[in-house]
This record gives C-alpha cells, sequence and structure tokens, in this order.
C-alpha cells in the first residue's frame, strides 16, 4: 500500500490545481509522452511488425526523430502533438455523451 501512496498525492495535487495550472500541467505530460514514448512505441511495434529499423536500433530511430522535429517534418511533429490531440477527443467525446 506504501508504495502508491506517492501516485495518489500527486494525483490529488493535480486534480486540486486551478484549470489553467491543471491544463498546462496536461499539456505537459501529453507533450513529453510525444517525445519520449511515443517514438519508442513506433520503434517497438515496426519492429515487432516488419523489420529492424532499417538506420540502425533504437537510438538512432531517436536521433531521426529529432532531427525531423528541427527540420520541420509533419510526420514527426503529429507524433509529438498526437498524445494531446487524442486527449482533447476524448473529452470532446466525453461532453457530447453527457449532453446526450
Amino acid at each position: 500500500m506504501n508504495l502508491f501512496t506517492w501516485f495518489t498525492r500527486a494525483r490529488q495535487w493535480y486534480v486540486a490545481q486551478p484549470l489553467p495550472i491543471f491544463e498546462a500541467v496536461t499539456l505537459g505530460l501529453a507533450l513529453l509522452v510525444g517525445l519520449l514514448i511515443m517514438p519508442a512505441l513506433i520503434y517497438l511495434v515496426g519492429h515487432l511488425m516488419l523489420n529492424p529499423y532499417a538506420n540502425g536500433g533504437v537510438f538512432s530511430l531517436y536521433g531521426d526523430f529529432f532531427k525531423g522535429l528541427v527540420d520541420l517534418r509533419a510526420s514527426c511533429w503529429v507524433v509529438v502533438v498526437g498524445p494531446f490531440i487524442f486527449l482533447c477527443l476524448v473529452r470532446l467525446f466525453r461532453l457530447i455523451l453527457r449532453k446526450l
């Protein structure tokens, strides 16, 4: 039970924030997921379903990904903002379902 007390405290702090801070933290967490976790998931699924990454391993993919962000490639930016867009769509559908 003591293992999850930090999680409970963090969740209570997160939910108790005023709306602008809550939204800023949500945006930051979603962008962090898009920057760090999504490329690793893309690599893992691509490695399992297709073939190994042509330019090397997972760190080569991260290098190419961050280079694509600097070069303003749309595909890389979609990966970064994808989790936030998904979260916004879930919120929108929840709002629509509440109104029905």
